[in-house]
């Protein structure tokens, strides 16, 4: 399934029981993928963190500045202030503007259907393996939020991690996105994040590398939406 323009600057997926919502509010923006029925989830963030089951992804903006000597408490204060529910809720944080958000979305045609949301932010960029000093190591952040229409098995989230990663990083490289201080081409950026969200109905999966079908999916949708993000980052 091909995208256009429009197609990648809506954000509400065409998935049963998903809705996407959406606050602007400056530094206090966010979006929400809600679903009515539990999500399971592979989260890298502290907020709904590890393997749980979930009924909202939270993308949420903050000031490039921020600070929080207890980041859970000041994150259950900003959801209690917003009205939302913070057991069953797994949330990323990111100075990027979440306006800047990619969206794209994915079928094989048989009941498999794949939406992955990012924001980028582009401003302390890093290669996975360089030497860097531990003083040049600061918050930096390109989130991912994939939600699988489809069963999938621990190791099958794991693994649309590692394609997502991957695809990621491919779009990163496509972009041109370099090392100031090496010329190096970026893999991401220091405090990257990434939500996998299945709704674990209809076929089950127990892979997601590059070779399957859903790995494909998964591969496409992160870069499209990964490579429309940054490239709203780049024409700030």
């Amino acid at each position: 399934m091909g995208l256009s323009e429009n197609r990648r600057l809506r954000s509400d997926p065409s998935i049963e029981h998903i809705v996407f919502k959406e606050t602007e509010a400056g530094y206090a923006s966010y979006y929400m993928i809600e679903s009515s029925k539990p999500l399971r989830t592979l989260n890298s963030s502290m907020w709904g963190e590890g393997l749980g089951w979930h009924y909202r992804l939270v993308n949420r903006q903050v000031d490039k500045n921020y600070s929080s000597d207890d980041p859970m408490a000041e994150m259950r204060r900003f959801m209690h202030m917003k009205g939302i529910p913070a057991d069953g809720t797994a949330a990323l944080l990111t100075a990027a503007r979440v306006r800047d958000r990619g969206f794209s979305e994915r079928s094989d045609g048989e009941g498999l259907r794949v939406c992955v949301w990012a924001t980028a932010g582009l401003g302390n960029k890093a290669r996975a393996g360089s030497e860097r000093k531990r003083d040049e190591l600061f918050p930096g952040t390109i989130n991912v939020i994939a939600l699988i229409d489809g069963t999938l098995t621990d190791a099958a989230m794991v693994n649309c991690v590692i394609t997502a990663t991957e695809a990621k990083t491919a779009a990163l490289q496509d972009c041109q996105i370099r090392i100031d201080e090496s010329g190096e081409t970026a893999t991401g950026t220091t405090t990257d994040a990434v939500i996998i969200a299945a709704t674990q109905r209809g076929r089950s999966y127990r892979y997601a590398g590059t070779a399957t079908v859903l790995g494909y999916l998964i591969g496409r949708t992160v870069y499209e939406a990964v490579s429309y993000s940054v490239g709203r980052y780049l024409e700030r």
